[in-house]
């Protein structure tokens, strides 16, 4: 399983680059990232077992969302780009900077 979250880790990353998003594991193997959000600075924390949970589903979401063609990794890859996205444009605050937690469906600053 580790070298399943490392693949979807890595995954999220490209994602995000391809979207203009600044991203970089936090140290080598690592899956906290920082990332650079419309010039401010996170940390995303990514925790093995929120990971975990989101690829057990990653097939079903794949089928229902973008259809037999998309593998798990890039189902769950896509989604969390979403949900970071949500989780940033509504946040209360403007100031984003600090470090997000992902849930398995939301990012949450703590």
């Amino acid at each position: 399983m580790t070298k399943d979250l490392d693949e979807l880790v890595s995954l999220f990353i490209a994602k995000l680059r391809m979207d203009g998003t600044l991203a970089q594991p936090a140290a080598e193997g690592s899956r906290n990232l920082y990332v650079q959000y419309r010039g401010q600075h996170l940390t995303l924390v990514l925790p093995d077992d929120a990971l975990s949970s989101m690829l057990a589903e990653g097939d079903e979401l794949a089928r229902d969302l973008w259809g037999s063609d998309v593998t798990a990794k890039e189902a769950v890859a896509r989604l969390m780009t979403v949900h970071l996205e949500e989780s940033l444009e509504t946040s209360p605050s403007e100031d984003l900077e600090g470090t997000w937690f992902y849930d398995g469906g939301f990012f949450v600053r703590r």
